[in-house]
């Protein structure tokens, strides 16, 4: 497993490596058209810069992927795998709450990983328009987190140690959008020292705390480990920082990286996870304040992020950065 590089012409760079999903952020069409039905998970995003590395192709060694979808109560879920890996997403326009919506979404998720037996959750995208306005005077992210807590337990899944990678951003425009990469094998979950785990967040931030990890490392014996970096953001402790100050919160949301960095380099015996073999998508509230924070990350060496308009989960948050890593296993 590993996140494949596109160019204009060829479409991933590595032969033998087929597709299991796309997933595209901003991008109108993918680049690379491929004969085959990979699933292709599309968000209704504008693209601030660096669509050269929006396109983000997960590939596996080993044969083509399977592929197939199911409506199960109204609501479809399309999903590839392999013997190892699973790719799932579904996407919700009904005119329901978001409660009802997140629960549903992640009910069918489950069930789906569970039942194809790659019950491990790797990493989760989930998309949700106009996150923090209110509904029925509850926050929609709020909502959100009750769903998803719901339908974890219904579904017998551990609510905290071992959660996956996870990012959850709003939309301005669209579904309610959710995919997840799955495995028959745990990755490893990492932890920030300077943060509150999310799943211990105060009540504060809601009654049900969000349920991610702030990495997922997935060592492979044949091929390069994986690190998913979660959504991260300029918080310490379980506080925001720096509220209306985009650079100093894009450079806090960096500190915390590299904390989870040094984290992970501690968890696998080495010292190779660095911010420069990162790749990944940055999320900013404000268009206005994209040259700022491009700035700053190439000033951190952190040169293959796209750069995506979109609403954070805390209305006082300017900016999110997600991210993968891939580095030869460390024995």
């Amino acid at each position: 497993m590993h996140r494949s590089p596109v160019t204009d012409e060829a479409g991933p760079d590595r032969p033998g490596y087929p597709t299991l999903a796309r997933v595209l952020p901003g991008v109108a069409s993918p680049l690379h058209h491929p004969a085959d039905a990979i699933p292709l998970f599309q968000v209704p995003m504008t693209c601030l810069g660096g669509s050269q590395h929006a396109q983000q192709w997960w590939c596996v060694g080993g044969e083509q992927p399977a592929t197939a979808s199911q409506t199960v109560n109204g609501l479809t879920v399309t999903w590839a795998q392999t013997a190892d890996f699973l790719f799932a997403y579904v996407s919700i326009s009904a005119p329901t709450s978001v409660a009802q919506q997140s629960f549903d979404a992640y009910q069918t998720l489950l069930r789906t990983a569970q039942t194809q037996g790659k019950p491990h959750l790797l990493r989760i995208w989930n998309y949700l328009p106009h996150i923090t306005e209110p509904e029925n005077g509850v926050e929609r992210y709020r909502l959100f987190n009750l769903g998803r807590k719901d339908a974890f337990r219904a579904q017998n899944y551990t609510l905290a140690e071992g959660a996956p990678a996870a990012c959850a951003l709003g939309t301005h425009s669209g579904p309610f959008q959710v995919a997840i990469l799955a495995s028959n094998r745990p990755g490893i979950a990492i932890e920030n020292p300077r943060q509150v785990s999310s799943y211990h967040y105060p009540k504060q931030y809601g009654e049900d705390p969000p349920i991610f990890s702030r990495a997922a490392w997935l060592p492979q014996h044949a091929g390069e480990d994986v690190l998913f970096i979660s959504g991260t953001a300029s918080i310490v402790g379980h506080q925001t920082l720096h509220c209306g100050n985009v650079l100093a919160q894009a450079q806090e949301s960096i500190r915390n990286i590299q904390a989870v960095l040094r984290s992970a380099n501690d968890k696998a015996g080495t010292g190779q996870w660095q911010l420069g073999h990162l790749k990944g998508c940055v999320y900013i509230r404000h268009a206005t304040d994209y040259p700022v924070v491009r700035d700053c990350l190439l000033a951190h060496g952190m040169t293959d992020f796209c750069f995506m308009q979109a609403d954070i989960c805390r209305n006082d948050l300017l900016v999110e950065i997600e991210a993968e890593g891939q580095l030869p296993h460390a024995h």
